[in-house]
C-alpha cells in the first residue's frame, strides 16, 4: 500500500496545532505567558488550515468531499467537522484577545478550542479503524496518533516561548517530558501490535525513540536546566515531529506487511 503523504501531514500538523491549543489552554488559565497567546495561538490555526488543505489534496476530485461531508458516519465528515469546530474557537478566541474581552471568557473558548483540539488528533487516527485492514484494526491505532502528537505540540509553543524571553514556564516542562513518555508509550504499543521487521527501523528507532523518548528527556532537562531550556525545547519539538510524522508513515507500511502475506490475486 503506497504511503499517503497528504494524509499523513493532514494528520501530524493538525494533531500538533491540536496539542500546542491544548497548551495554550493551560497557560491561560494559568494565567501565564500572555504575551505570547495571540500568536501562538494564530500558529496553531495556521497548523489547522494547512493540516486541512493537506487533506484535501489527497482527494483525486476535491469537488466531491462535499458529498462526502452529507455522510455523517464517514470518517471525512468526522475529520472535516473537528477541524472547523477548532479552527472556530481558535478565531473567536484570538478576537476576543485583541477586543480585551474578559478573562473568564477567554478561558472558555479555549479550553473549548483545546479539547476540540485533543478529540481531533484521537479521531483521525480512529477513521482508520476497519476490519478489512488487520494492522488498522485496533484502538492502539488512534491512541498512538492523539499520543505522538502530545510532545510536538507542547514543544512548539516552550520553543515560541522561550524564543520570546519568557521564562514563566509553569509546569509545562514537565508535562512535555510526561507527554514524550506517553508519545513512547502509545506508539511503542501499536508498533509492538503491528510492527515487522521491514518496519523496525520506522516503527522502533523513530516513532519511539525520537518521537516520545528524546522529547521526555529534553522536557525533564528543561526544568534542571534553564538555561538551555530554548534549545531544549526545539530538539524536543524537531524530534516529535519526525516521531508523530514516522508514526503515521508506519501505520501505512504495516499495511503493506500484513497485505503481502496474501499476494497478488
Amino acid at each position: 500500500m503506497d504511503i499517503q503523504w497528504s494524509l499523513v501531514l493532514f494528520t501530524a500538523l493538525t494533531g500538533a496545532a491540536g496539542w500546542m491549543l491544548a497548551t495554550i489552554a493551560y497557560a491561560e488559565v494559568k494565567g501565564i505567558q500572555r504575551g505570547i497567546a495571540f500568536n501562538s495561538a494564530l500558529i496553531a490555526l495556521i497548523g489547522l488550515i494547512v493540516g486541512g488543505v493537506c487533506s484535501v489534496t489527497h482527494l483525486a476530485h476535491p469537488e466531491r468531499m462535499l458529498g462526502a461531508l452529507g455522510h455523517p458516519t464517514s470518517g471525512i465528515f468526522t475529520e472535516a467537522v473537528l477541524v472547523g469546530i477548532t479552527a472556530l474557537f481558535t478565531i473567536i478566541y484570538l478576537i476576543l484577545l485583541k477586543r480585551g474581552a474578559s478573562e473568564g471568557t477567554r478561558k472558555g473558548i479555549i479550553v473549548i478550542a483545546g479539547i476540540f483540539g485533543v478529540l481531533l488528533s484521537f479521531m483521525s487516527g480512529y477513521s482508520y479503524m476497519m476490519p478489512s485492514h488487520m494492522s488498522w484494526n485496533t484502538l492502539l491505532l488512534p491512541c498512538g496518533y492523539l499520543g505522538t502528537a502530545i510532545p510536538a505540540g507542547i514543544a512548539l509553543y516552550l520553543g515560541y516561548a522561550k524564543l520570546k524571553g519568557d521564562d514563566e514556564l509553569g509546569a509545562l516542562p514537565k508535562l512535555l517530558g510526561i507527554g514524550g513518555i506517553v508519545a513512547a508509550v502509545l506508539a511503542a504499543a501499536y508498533v509492538a501490535y503491528a510492527g515487522g521487521p521491514d518496519a523496525m527501523l520506522l516503527g522502533w528507532a523513530l516513532a519511539v525513540l525520537v518521537g516520545g523518548v528524546v522529547p521526555a528527556i529534553c522536557g525533564f532537562m528543561m526544568e534542571k536546566k534553564p538555561e538551555g531550556a530554548c534549545a531544549m525545547a526545539w530538539i524536543a519539538f524537531v524530534c516529535a515531529i519526525i516521531g508523530c510524522t514516522a508514526y503515521r508513515v508506519f501505520m501505512w507500511v504495516s499495511a503493506s506487511i500484513i497485505d503481502s502475506f496474501f499476494g497478488p490475486l
